[in-house]
């Protein structure tokens, strides 16, 4: 098993459980604006930036129109909520970030949220996860969110490492793409929400339930590092 120079975390669905909060939020920004958009509609594009939902969403047109309104209103949504709610880490989170830095891997955070959003969010779920890990990249970093590479890839140059020699834990499809376009390898987790079907056809190398599974089984989760002469279409076994 070749050990992988650094662990890099989506933080929204994977560390913390924020993403019914951020489709609520969205669901209020797109009613502010005349919108008549369901939670289900919202769902599968959990996991992108704002610069990717909305057009995902109401099209380019809408974009043009409204885009800007709709991720001040979702902001203004999120931020309230954060202030009233306490959101939970999800179980494992801060055991599996301590160690990976007792075995002396670098960890990083590559979110999709900018860091207004990431802080308000520690400050709900009461621990900030940022303390545990080297270097935390958000939309503030990137020219585009995920799907596209590039907060992976800014993520991979804070930690001075190289796509080979990272894994992505996520909890959508959006990491799994965002991973396969950056070159970094991709392990799924249930606990956002999505179903091991769907991050399993994103990429994922094996699928987990939540962070604490991953602990408990973490020299095989990390162990698909050792890819790089592999057949990128195996699928190691799910859990």
């Amino acid at each position: 098993m070749i050990k992988p120079h650094s662990v890099i975390f989506d933080l929204d669905g994977t560390l913390v459980d924020t993403n019914g909060a951020h489709i609520d939020a969205w669901r209020s920004a797109f009613a502010q604006l005349g919108y008549e958009i369901t939670r289900e509609r919202i769902i599968p594009e959990v996991g992108k930036g704002g610069d990717k939902l909305v057009p995902s969403i109401i099209g380019e047109e809408g974009e043009k129109r409204d885009g800007d309104a709709l991720r001040e209103a979702h902001g203004k949504a999120f931020l309230q909520t954060a202030e009233t709610a306490t959101f939970a880490i999800f179980p494992g989170s801060a055991e599996l970030l301590d160690e990976l830095r007792c075995r002396e891997i670098s960890i990083g955070i590559a979110t999709s949220s900018d860091t207004k959003h990431v802080d308000a969010t520690m400050k709900s779920a009461g621990t900030d996860l940022r303390k545990k890990v080297d270097e935390t990249t958000s939309a503030d970093d990137a020219d585009a969110s995920k799907p596209d590479p590039d907060i992976v890839l800014a993520a991979v140059e804070k930690l001075k490492s190289t796509p080979g020699s990272c894994v992505m834990l996520g909890d959508t499809s959006h990491d799994g793409e965002a991973c396969r376009r950056a070159g970094v390898a991709f392990v799924g987790v249930t606990c956002g929400g999505s179903d091991a079907a769907t991050l399993r056809r994103a990429g994922a190398r094996s699928v987990w339930r939540d962070p604490a599974e991953v602990l408990k089984h973490l020299d095989e989760a990390l162990g698909i590092s050792a890819f790089a002469d592999e057949d990128p279409t195996e699928q190691r076994s799910v859990h």
